[in-house]
């Protein structure tokens, strides 16, 4: 609504200026609460004086992503005094990146954090090897999208637009969050650093803030990939009652460093149980992604990357079956039992990989009656045989095998 300004004349009603005036003061008092806002760029006549004034304020407490988030605005709407943005822009986009790469983490003795008991609190993984995972199309995706901010960050800062900062990783447990957060920093040529939750959560009282505070400042010297794992253990929501208020202390830790977190290294948290992190922790998070158990064709693909590609594709295409439900790390391990009994057997893989299949299947249809062929033909076993390992009936397992054959003539 346009407010008419007022204007002291003969000629006006008393009327009409009375209601001019009331009109005015409640437009300045909605302006006036709009106008204490804080500016959220530089983008207005002096403009470039208060960027010093703001730079000097926090530069001088130490607060070095507050100094880039500066940085980052006046690079995204810059102050009107400038003559040349372009220049203006590349200069201090310029001085933030060297000063970001001159940092290194630091690994020497004395430098990783430890909890009063001289317990390091983190463990630093220089060379991190996060080959073999496989996940749906998806989360992959906003993982190669993390990838590609940080290499082409110049690009974002020229823009004032921060990469991500912050990811949070959700799923059932062995489902590849924490190689995720391994091949993030393996594809970035970072180092892995990982929280210490025994090392943590001390049962001194306030010790487990400050802890947790060592740890972040830490992962800032430098940049590097930080795991907070079991992240709903330090991050509970605070309407806990079990709780006695130390992991209350250590959630407004988090709020507050979470705020702070710069762009120099990527934190990655990751929960089994999403629904026990306080909101506030959890709105914190640039990225939130779900990993689900694998698909069929995605379980197909470990067990070719475990080096499954060398047995017959009936073998693998029903062990992936059969496997289907399972976690990630549950089909590895199976794998990998059935390694072993095959080198300590003297037998051929897919026998072992067969038989250990058959514990896991539950399912019924043409893949079951094909896995149960399967170890008719390969490990010799008799309808009653399979009925047993299997925990049907043996009428079962032998119409099973009668269709499977009938199927294979067709």
């Amino acid at each position: 609504m346009k407010i008419p300004q007022v204007v002291s004349t003969s000629k006006a009603s008393t009327f009409s200026y009375h209601l001019a005036c009331q009109l005015q003061r409640r437009s300045c008092r909605t302006v006036v609460s709009m106008a204490t806002a804080k500016p959220t760029n530089y983008h207005f006549p002096g403009g470039l004086e208060q960027a010093l004034v703001d730079l000097i304020r926090v530069g001088a407490t130490g607060h070095s992503s507050g100094v880039r988030q500066l940085a980052a605005r006046l690079i995204r709407a810059v102050p009107p005094e400038v003559d040349d943005p372009e220049t203006f822009r590349r200069a201090v986009h310029g001085a933030v990146t060297a000063s970001a790469s001159a940092q290194d983490l630091r690994f020497g003795r004395g430098e990783i954090p430890e909890d009063g008991e001289t317990h390091p609190l983190v463990d630093v993984d220089a060379d991190p090897d996060g080959s073999g995972l496989v996940l749906a199309p998806g989360p992959q995706s906003q993982l190669q999208e993390i990838v590609v901010e940080r290499d082409r960050s110049a690009e974002l800062a020229r823009a004032g637009i921060t990469p991500t900062r912050s990811v949070l990783l959700s799923g059932p447990p062995g489902v590849g969050k924490t190689l995720a957060a391994k091949w993030l920093a393996d594809t970035l040529n970072l180092p892995l650093v990982s929280l210490d939750l025994a090392s943590v959560v001390s049962s001194y009282l306030g010790s487990s803030g400050r802890n947790i505070k060592a740890v972040l400042k830490y992962a800032q010297t430098g940049p590097c990939v930080l795991l907070l794992d079991e992240f709903d253990a330090v991050a509970k929501r605070r309407d806990d009652d079990t709780d006695i208020g130390e992991l209350k202390r250590i959630v407004n830790v988090l709020l507050v460093e979470l705020d702070k977190w710069s762009e120099v290294s990527l934190l990655v948290a990751a929960t089994n149980h999403p629904q026990l992190l306080d909101p506030a922790v959890g709105r914190r998070f640039d990225r939130h992604i779900e990993l689900d158990l694998p698909t069929v064709q995605e379980v197909r693909v470990i067990l070719g990357n475990m080096g499954g590609e060398g047995l017959e594709d009936d073998v693998l295409d029903v062990a992936a079956q059969a496997l289907t439900g399972l976690s990630g790390s549950a089909v590895v391990r199976t794998w990998e039992l059935a390694q072993r009994r095959a080198v300590l057997n003297g037998t051929q893989l897919s026998i072992e990989l067969i038989r250990e299949v058959l514990w896991h299947d539950r399912s019924s249809g043409p893949e079951r009656d094909r896995l149960w062929m399967l170890a008719s033909l390969h490990l010799g076993m008799s309808a009653r045989q399979i009925a047993v390992e299997a925990k049907v009936s043996h009428p079962t397992v032998s119409a099973a095998l009668k269709r499977a054959k009938e199927h294979s003539h067709v």
